[in-house]
């Protein structure tokens, strides 16, 4: 397996891990959220508020903002990053490899012709498809979605 492939199969499963983990510590928070609004009414006490633990950028129109920048500064990078990783994977068909390709044509009875442009073929093999690259557009389009509603949010919020 190419090293590429390695590294693309880490960063997978360590952002799979994260989001796992995200969740699992959201998931603990709000059970013990739970857990001290059963205490405040089995002693009679006034509840306290579901959101209490959270902070301001966790609400209002800031956290479009917030929310905004991580996702667009996470996207712009990782498209970068992918484009690269796609244009560093290319290289060029080895000379096996040609070898082996016109053999199966002769084999299953290819014309001369067929067999002459693959013997004068000297595009690179690219391993990984430059399109992959867009793969990092899909976060930076919710951050630019995320900032659009903070925006429309604040002149809402200024019209009042």
């Amino acid at each position: 397996m190419p090293a590429e492939a390695v590294v693309v199969m880490i960063v997978v499963v360590a952002a799979a891990g994260i989001f796992i983990w995200s969740l699992t510590l959201r998931y603990r928070t709000r059970e013990l959220q739970h857990r001290e609004r059963l205490a405040a009414i089995e002693k009679g006490v006034a509840l306290p508020g579901l959101n209490d633990g959270e902070s301001n950028m966790t609400r209002g129109p800031r956290a479009y903002l917030l929310r905004g920048l991580i996702w667009l500064l996470a996207g712009i990078p990782l498209s970068i990053f992918l484009f690269a990783l796609s244009i560093t994977t290319q290289h060029p068909k080895l000379v096996q490899q040609k070898a082996f390709e016109i053999q199966r044509l002769k084999d299953v009875g290819a014309s001369e012709e067929l067999i002459r442009q693959v013997q004068n073929d000297n595009r690179p093999i690219q391993e990984l498809p430059l399109g992959f690259g867009l793969l990092g557009l899909v976060p930076a389009g919710i951050g630019i979605a995320y900032l659009i509603v903070y925006r429309l949010e604040k002149k809402d919020n200024q019209a009042r």
